[in-house]
C-alpha cells in the first residue's frame, strides 16, 4: 500500500511539472553573475545507456568509479549498480545487499560519495544510511534515522554530506502519501553519535510556489561545506543557508536567504567555484541558477525526458541521469510510453 501511495503522489509531480507557464516571479539577492556564461546550449554526451538499468541518482568517487541507484518506483530486483565505461555493470556492493526480495537494501534513491570514497546510500525503505568503503569493499557503518524525526508521509530521497560539521542533511519533501499536506523539513543527523533533529519544518523557503505543488526536493552543498543550497521541486527560487547554521532551528531559519532563480527541478549540484546547477524537468535541460535568471546549459538527447540526479565530478564534468519517469504507467494515466535506453550523461562545467 505504501508503494502505491508513493507512486500516486509522484504521478502528480510529473503532471504538474508539465505546466511551465505557472512559474512565479521572485525577488533574489546576490548570486553568481551571468556575463561569463556561454549562451550556447549544447547537447549532453551519453556515457552509459541501458534498456534494463534505469538510473535514478548517481555518485562518482574520486577515481571515477560510477554508481547508480534504481528508483523504487520501478520495483527493481537490483537496487544499486556499479556501471563501467565499457557498458557493463554489476550489483553493488554485492547481491546480498542489492539484489532480491531479501536484500539488505529495500528502497534506495539517494547516493553520494564522501572525500574518502565511502559511498553513502540512503535507504528510505529501512530508514537508514548504509556507508560502504569502496576501497576496501567493506561496510563502514549504518546510521539509523530515528522515528521521531520522520512523518508518516516522509519522502527521504535526497541529502548532502557536511564533512566539516559531521552532519548529513536530508531534504524531506513529505507528501509521499498524497493525502497529506506538505510538511517539508530538513532532517539533520550527527554522523558521529547519530543524534537527529527535524528542522525548519514548513518554512516558506521549503514550500512549493504553485498551488498543489511539491515541496523541498533538490539539495546541494559546496565542496568546502560552507553553503547549503535547496529549493522546492515546484519552485523557481533557489535558496542558500550557511552550513554552520544547522546547529539550532532558530539560527537556521533566521539565516535562510534567497540565492537566485531556478527551473522546476529534481536534482542540484555545486562545483568548486560556486556555480549551482539544476535539472529542468519541464524542458529537458541542465541549467545554471543565477541572480538574473535560470540559464540553460545543455539539452538532453532528443526523445528523452526527465533529467533526474546531478553530480559534479573531479574531471571537469557534470554528470546526470535521465530516466523517463514521466512516461511510466503510474505517471502517465496507466500507459507505458517509456522506451530504453535510459542514460547517464555528462556536460562540461562552466569555466
Amino acid at each position: 500500500m505504501k508503494r502505491i501511495l508513493l507512486l500516486t503522489a509522484l504521478s502528480s509531480v510529473m503532471v504538474m511539472c508539465k505546466s511551465a507557464n505557472e512559474k512565479k516571479e521572485v525577488t533574489v539577492q546576490e548570486s553568481a553573475p551571468t556575463e561569463n556564461v556561454s549562451q550556447e546550449v549544447k547537447t549532453v554526451e551519453t556515457i552509459f545507456a541501458s534498456d534494463t538499468i534505469r538510473p535514478g541518482n548517481l555518485a562518482l568517487t574520486g577515481n571515477g568509479r560510477l554508481f547508480v541507484t534504481m528508483n523504487p518506483m520501478m520495483s527493481p530486483d537490483t537496487k544499486v549498480f556499479e556501471v563501467y565505461k565499457n557498458g557493463k555493470s554489476k550489483a553493488y556492493p554485492n547481491a546480498e545487499y542489492a539484489t532480491g526480495e531479501n536484500s539488505v537494501f529495500k528502497a534506495v534513491i539517494g547516493i553520494r560519495a564522501d572525500s574518502n570514497d565511502n559511498l553513502w546510500l540512503l535507504d528510505m525503505g529501512n530508514k537508514q544510511f548504509v556507508i560502504w568503503d569502496t576501497k576496501s569493499e567493506k561496510l563502514v557503518k549504518t546510521i539509523k534515522i530515528p522515528a521521531n524525526v520522520v512523518k508518516p508521509a516522509s519522502f527521504l530521497q535526497d541529502f548532502v554530506i557536511d564533512e566539516k560539521h559531521n552532519r548529513v542533511i536530508i531534504a524531506d519533501m513529505t507528501q509521499g502519501d498524497l493525502k497529506s499536506a506538505a510538511e517539508p523539513a530538513f532532517i539533520v543527523i550527527n554522523t558521529e553519535n547519530g543524534e537527529a533533529k527535524r528542522m525548519a519544518q514548513s518554512h516558506p523557503s521549503l514550500m512549493p510556489e504553485m498551488e498543489g505543488g511539491f515541496a523541498l526536493n533538490p539539495i546541494a552543498i559546496d565542496p568546502l561545506y560552507n553553503w547549503v543550497y535547496f529549493g522546492a521541486l515546484h519552485g523557481n527560487t533557489m535558496y542558500s543557508v550557511p552550513a554552520a547554521n544547522f546547529g539550532s532551528d532558530e539560527e537556521l531559519v533566521n539565516s535562510i536567504e534567497t540565492y537566485g532563480k531556478k527551473s522546476y527541478s529534481d536534482g542540484m549540484a555545486v562545483d568548486a567555484v560556486g556555480n549551482v546547477y539544476v535539472t529542468n524537468v519541464t524542458d529537458g535541460e541542465i541549467g545554471l541558477s543565477t541572480k538574473e535568471a535560470y540559464v540553460p546549459l545543455a539539452k538532453i538527447p532528443e526523445g528523452q525526458s526527465w533529467p533526474d540526479g546531478l553530480y559534479v565530478a573531479n574531471d571537469g564534468f557534470l554528470y546526470a541521469t535521465i530516466d523517463q519517469l514521466n512516461r511510466i504507467p503510474p505517471m502517465n494515466n496507466g500507459k507505458d510510453d517509456s522506451e530504453g535506453p535510459y542514460l547517464v550523461v555528462k556536460t562540461e562545467l562552466v569555466k
